[in-house]
């Protein structure tokens, strides 16, 4: 039997995805939505989905699996919307980032025996210093060998569950059974964190005095992060991704503050040791990181950077200990 699969928001994640599953045609019947109509008929043309719907409605009428990949300020409006058409044992997989505020929409407007579940997926390591988002940013193999967080709310039927991971493996990620506080424990760090360092970089260095002569000189150190955050949505989405995940958010921002610190201390100090040291340290931890990432230049001298230190686990094996009880991999 085919399974009929919506995807709601054609951009770099909802696409991708799409492409992913292009393979799967006999067993996948892949139906896309978005309200950019120039976004969906193009999705169309790179075989991103087998077919458009430009009416919400009809889009998710029948689904089995919809896929909800819209911008997060859109997640409630379009819950609501989809809510009645919505058929029974249908799952919700949405990849907003915001796993709380999630189920407890979900809570709010989903009738029962309607299933909501959040996905974190991650992005492979061949892409993962790319820029730029939306259907131009889509990739095939997006995720592939990455990990992928999959949040189920308590007392959701295993079958729901299982829906939920064996796309996740049909997308080539592997999916890491997870719940909403500690899934957004980390993305406040490796998603919100850095793009709002990336505001604050802006803030305070573009429409300064010497502006205009300094922005020739800004190198790779300035325009990666600024190319890598800034993309069309960031206006509505990131506050609202900051306001919903607030608590973590500003115990970060609290440590990041208190580095910052440190460092202007021992620079207006002259304390060129110490500074150095922190500095180190900083490359140290940087470099293991992005080797762990397979990202091969970055790899220390003699070694691809992929063997496994029992006493310096990677970032999956720490993700699962970390977690232990709440975290683990769902069996094949």
């Amino acid at each position: 039997m085919t399974v009929k699969l919506t995807i709601l928001g054609l951009g770099q994640i909802g696409s991708s995805i799409g492409l992913a599953l292009a393979a799967q045609k006999e067993k996948i019947a892949r139906v896309g939505h978005d309200t950019d109509s120039d976004a969906t008929r193009a999705a169309k043309k790179k075989d991103v989905v087998d077919n458009v719907q430009v009416n919400l409605h009809s889009a998710v009428e029948g689904a089995d699996l919809v896929i909800l990949s819209v911008p997060l300020h859109e997640v409630r409006d379009t819950l609501n919307m989809i809510s009645t058409d919505l058929k029974e044992g249908a799952v919700v997989l949405d990849t907003s980032p915001a796993r709380r505020q999630g189920e407890t929409l979900a809570r709010e407007l989903l009738p029962a025996g309607r299933y909501y579940i959040g996905l974190v997926p991650a992005i492979q390591s061949g892409h993962l210093l790319e820029t730029g988002g939306g259907l131009e940013g889509a990739r095939a193999d997006l995720f592939q060998g990455a990990n992928c967080l999959v949040c189920s709310m308590p007392g959701l039927p295993e079958n729901a569950v299982r829906l939920a991971t064996d796309l996740v493996k049909l997308l080539g990620a592997n999916p890491i059974l997870c719940d909403s506080a500690e899934a957004d424990g980390l993305l406040a760090g490796m998603i919100t964190l850095p793009k709002i360092l990336a505001v604050s970089l802006v803030d305070v260095t573009m429409d300064k005095p010497g502006w205009a002569d300094a922005k020739e000189l800004a190198g790779p150190p300035y325009a990666m992060p600024v190319a890598a955050v800034f993309d069309r949505e960031i206006g509505e989405t990131l506050g609202e991704a900051a306001l919903a995940n607030r608590d973590n958010l500003v115990r970060l921002l609290d440590g990041y503050l208190e580095s910052l610190r440190a460092l202007r201390d021992h620079i207006q100090n002259e304390e060129r040791e110490k500074l150095d040291q922190k500095i180190h340290n900083a490359q140290d931890s940087a470099f293991q990181w992005l080797a762990e990432r397979h990202l091969e230049k970055y790899s220390p001298p003699g070694g691809s950077g992929s063997s496994k230190d029992p006493n310096n686990p990677t970032f999956g094996d720490r993700l699962k200990q970390s977690f232990l009880g709440g975290l683990a991999n769902p069996k094949n």
